[in-house]
């Protein structure tokens, strides 16, 4: 869930390319891209457990809310797709700003007790989120040396952790209370978020490629490694689609309290504290079995939560338990695009394997909005399962020297 970096397409010196003087106070470096993160994370970390709670009833059946989840996919993927164009006419200051702007005009939309403009929102919302992390990283690029990413990325990545276990928890009890109150808190960090990046008047170079990622894609899926580390990651990302959407449909259909859709996502996303734990494992077992393991723990916890019948109780716990899986795959996953990729052609391929998490949140909401149209909800988790179980069998072919 947690995005890596994806690899620059171009170098280029931080401050000369600045048409705009960048304060110098705070330091473009780490500690301010992690700030801006955070800012943005919290922002939509408040209304994870409220989208899938108004989805469902906005739309009165999880088949019509799972077609919406693959429609705001699909806004996602044309913003990732458009950005290289727009920082290239109007700079990435200026795109930046546009995006937190959609941030805070998407809970507002929301909060409209309707269903036109809760739609709206949510693909308002999808938009935003797509560009703010492909800009984010461009500014990455732009003015924090590559030798300072292994601080920072741990560092991005642990106040993000942070967001996500705290939001959801708070945002579903603002949400119980009164659902304009998480909207307008919501709407409250994104608007910080503005006014905090426009004095900061920071502005980076267009150093992003306008390329086409689809032109690589038949040089990416040509190589067997690249294809297997693809649809590895593709496979975790798929879980966390699941257990941030239809989770929280799960627990209103078995009748629990509102509130534990929130305690749901936060308890997942709080095992990312794990993740060094879990890496340093992945280097004494080595990868290839860590992998294979981790997806066995999602497919036999998916598998039970969608078997367990009349015991909602059970379900849960297995949900939980497949969320140490998904967790593992998070701390090492990627490696297996890094090691399979040749040096000179990575910005390339980076391109196409970034695509697997805009896929993951369109194809299985798609396909599950077809299978709960003849069976029940449950029935996703173990597609899901499945899935996770052949992906466990793919990892075997990963190299032995990982």
């Amino acid at each position: 869930m947690l995005a890596e970096p994806e690899e620059p397409t171009t170098t280029a010196a931080p401050a000369a390319a600045s048409s705009t003087p960048a304060r110098r106070w705070p330091k473009p470096g780490p500690g301010l891209m992690a700030a801006l993160f955070l800012s943005d994370s919290i922002a939509r970390a408040l209304l994870a457990p409220v989208i899938p709670l108004e989805a469902l009833r906005h739309f009165g059946s999880e088949s019509n809310a799972s077609l919406m989840v693959a429609a705001a996919g699909i806004m996602g993927v044309f913003a990732t797709f458009a950005i290289p164009t727009l920082v290239q006419r109007w700079r990435p200051r200026r795109v930046y700003l546009g995006a937190i702007a959609l941030l805070v005009i998407a809970p507002a939309a929301m909060a409209v007790d309707g269903l036109l403009g809760f739609s709206a929102g949510w693909f308002l919302r999808s938009i935003a989120a797509a560009s703010l992390l492909t800009l984010l990283n461009l500014y990455i690029t732009a003015f924090i040396p590559k030798k300072q990413l292994s601080s920072s990325e741990p560092l991005r990545t642990f106040v993000a952790a942070f967001a996500w276990v705290a939001g959801p928890w708070i945002g579903v009890r603002l949400y119980t209370i009164d659902p304009l109150l998480v909207f307008g808190i919501s709407g409250g960090f994104a608007l910080a978020l503005f006014g905090f990046f426009f004095w900061l008047r920071l502005e980076a170079p267009v150093g992003i490629s306008s390329r086409n990622p689809l032109k690589n894609l038949r040089r990416y899926f040509s190589q067997p490694r690249l294809a297997l580390a693809w649809f590895l990651n593709f496979g975790r990302e798929m879980w966390w689609v699941v257990m941030f959407n239809y989770g929280p449909w799960y627990l209103a259909d078995q009748g629990f309290p509102e509130t534990a859709a929130g305690d749901l996502q936060s308890s997942c996303t709080a095992l990312l504290f794990l993740t060094l734990g879990l890496g340093w494992i992945a280097r004494r077992t080595g990868l290839r079995h860590f992998i294979c393991a981790s997806f066995l723990i999602i497919a036999l916890g998916m598998g039970i939560a969608g078997l367990a019948g009349g015991n909602p109780t059970l379900a849960l716990a297995a949900l939980l338990s497949s969320a140490l899986g998904a967790v593992a795959l998070d701390s090492v996953a990627a490696v297996t695009f890094l090691r399979a990729v040749r040096s000179w052609e990575r910005p390339q391929m980076a391109t196409v394997f970034s695509i697997y998490r805009d896929a993951a949140s369109i194809i299985p909401p798609a396909v599950f909005s077809l299978l709960l149209l003849i069976f029940p909800l449950p029935s996703v988790f173990i597609a899901t399962a499945v899935f996770a179980l052949l992906c466990s069998l793919l990892a075997l072919f990963l190299p032995r020297s990982m």
